[in-house]
Formats: C-alpha cells, sequence, structure tokens
C-alpha cells in the first residue's frame, strides 16, 4: 500500500516545487532587467548579456511571472485548508487578525506609498537603477535619435549633421550593402539585421567616419534651435544643436528627479516660453506631450532622459 502511494503523482508537492523554480526564474531574469540599458540603447548597439538581448531577457521574465503566477494559484488551492486554518484562532475557531498578518499587509502598503512619494531609501533605489542603466550609454554608441533603428534610412539622414542621404547610400554600397536611392525607405534597423551587424555598426559606415559622433551627437531641436537646409526634400528645415554627454545630466541633475517631476506647464512657465508653441514643437520631435504632463512622463513617452525635454524647448541649457 505504501509503495502505491509512494507511485502516486503529488500535485501538491509538485506546484510547491515548480512555483519556487518558477520564482526563482522571475528574480533572476527582473535582476537582469535592473541591469540593462534603456530600450534606445539596447536595440542600437545589440546589447546582449548571456547571448541574450534586453529584449529576449523581458521576453522571459513575462513568461517566468505569468507561469509563476499560475502555478501559485494552483499551489494556493492545493493548501488553501492549512492556510485558512492558520488564520483561524484555535480557541474560537473564527477568523482573527494575527500580527503577522497584519504586518505583512503593512510591509507592501509602506513600499507603495514610499515609491510614489520618492523618499528614501525608495528613490535612492530607483535613482542607482537610472544609474546603471544610463551608464551603459557611452557618445560613440548613441543614435543621432532615440530608436533611429526603428526610422526608415531617409528618415536617418535628416538628423544628421555635414552627411546627406546620397553620401550615407554610397558608403554603405562602397561596403557591399544593397541599398539605393529607390529604397531609401527601408528600416535601418532592418537593413541592420540583414547585413548582419547592429545598427550603430551600420550607422558609423553609413556617415563614412567610424569616429563620427565620437563626443556629441546632432539633436533635433525643431523651431527652437539654429535651422539647417538641405534635407531629401530641400524644403525642410530643422534646429539641430550639438551636445555632449555630460549636458544629459545637466540642470536638474543626473536622474532627472528634479525637473522631472515638474509638468510642462510648470517648466514652461519657469522658462517663461509659450506652451502651446512647446507642445507643437515636442509634438514635431516625437514626444507625446499635454499642459499636465510630467516632464518625466514627456521622456519617457519618446525612450528618452528628462534632459532631452529641457534642450528641446530650452536650446540655451547646456
Amino acid at each position: 500500500m505504501d509503495k502505491e502511494n509512494n507511485k502516486k503523482f503529488k500535485w501538491r508537492a509538485f506546484t510547491s516545487v515548480l512555483a519556487t523554480v518558477f520564482f526563482a526564474l522571475m528574480a533572476f531574469t527582473g535582476f537582469i532587467l535592473f541591469l540593462t540599458p534603456p530600450g534606445r540603447v539596447a536595440n542600437w548597439t545589440g546589447w546582449t548579456l548571456i547571448a541574450l538581448t534586453k529584449h529576449q531577457w523581458g521576453g522571459l521574465h513575462i513568461w517566468f511571472g505569468l507561469l509563476f503566477i499560475i502555478t501559485s494559484a494552483f499551489h494556493l488551492y492545493f493548501n488553501w485548508k492549512p492556510l485558512v486554518s492558520y488564520f483561524k484562532d484555535k480557541v474560537s475557531r473564527s477568523f482573527a487578525m494575527r500580527a503577522e498578518w497584519i504586518i505583512a499587509l503593512i510591509i507592501p502598503a509602506i513600499v507603495f506609498v514610499g515609491t510614489l512619494a520618492e523618499i528614501k531609501p525608495f528613490s535612492s533605489l530607483l535613482a542607482l537603477n537610472d544609474a546603471i542603466k544610463h551608464s551603459w550609454e557611452t557618445p560613440n554608441k548613441r543614435a543621432p535619435i532615440p530608436h533611429a533603428e526603428s526610422l526608415s534610412l531617409a528618415s536617418v539622414s535628416e538628423y544628421i549633421q555635414d552627411v546627406n542621404l546620397e553620401t550615407m547610400v554610397a558608403n554603405l554600397k562602397a561596403k557591399g550593402i544593397e541599398v539605393s536611392l529607390d529604397n531609401i525607405d527601408v528600416v535601418f534597423g532592418d537593413l541592420a539585421e540583414a547585413s548582419g551587424m547592429t545598427p550603430n555598426q551600420l550607422f558609423k559606415i553609413a556617415v563614412g567616419q567610424s569616429g563620427y559622433y565620437s563626443s556629441s551627437f546632432a539633436f533635433c531641436a525643431s523651431e527652437q534651435g539654429a535651422g539647417r537646409a538641405g534635407s531629401r526634400t530641400g524644403g525642410r528645415s530643422q534646429g539641430v544643436r550639438q551636445k555632449s554627454k555630460a549636458d544629459s545630466h545637466s540642470k536638474g541633475g543626473g536622474s532627472g528627479r528634479g525637473f522631472g517631476r515638474m509638468t510642462l506647464r510648470q517648466f514652461c512657465a519657469q522658462l517663461d516660453i509659450e506652451i502651446n508653441a512647446s507642445i507643437k514643437t515636442l509634438n514635431n520631435l516625437g514626444f507625446a506631450a499635454t499642459p499636465d504632463m510630467t516632464v518625466r512622463a514627456i521622456a519617457d513617452s519618446a525612450g528618452v532622459h528628462p534632459s532631452e525635454v529641457r534642450l528641446a524647448l530650452d536650446p540655451e541649457a547646456h
């Protein structure tokens, strides 16, 4: 009889072990994602860790998290009676508010409030996360505009100084990369993947200089910047300015937690600039912006640092 019981599949033990395994895997992938660079850097440079991209780590984290939730639900089902019994008073056998239960509910509430209020030590952890993520971004691995890999070759060329579209196409063809003025709408990231290289590597070939943007890059500032002509259509004028890596941490701190919390309305009032014109400028640069959005939320809409919003609206911010 005992042998038969030993051979019987024990679902309670199975779900307990499985939930533990998925929890460990979810924690590990979460730690990896804590270390990963922003998407604009990871996608542009082909960043990997243990041979996996940020997108792949994110996918694993989602799946491990989902399976942990499912197995935890089954684990709760198989252990429902012992769990309910734990919360019952031994004398009255009715539910009683135990100290352990109360404290277990208070701790998540403290974390919730502390994180949203951005008070220490919760804000310190988020600041560390920002610092780690931005440490991956070096000048020679910076795209001409955030998420340039998702733009067409023609669109990428519009954000580059001194190198026009025709020159870029010629440079690529000289390296045996199949591209012509007839297919300039090809997505830059797709072209890089088809060529067996990262978007950053392809970009350096396209501009013809391995050291291009080694210390700075062009940032379109629309009507706020100095105008330039000579785009592919010949009639377009965009403001372009140079900024160093240090500029991205100027005015407001490295993490953007100072002016980043201000609404666009407050920020424009501080700079004494017209809010409707600012919204138009930001929209033209690919930001989602409304008067009551915070600077950080506007920056997050384009996947960039909050300092980029300041630079777009205040060209004199160095």
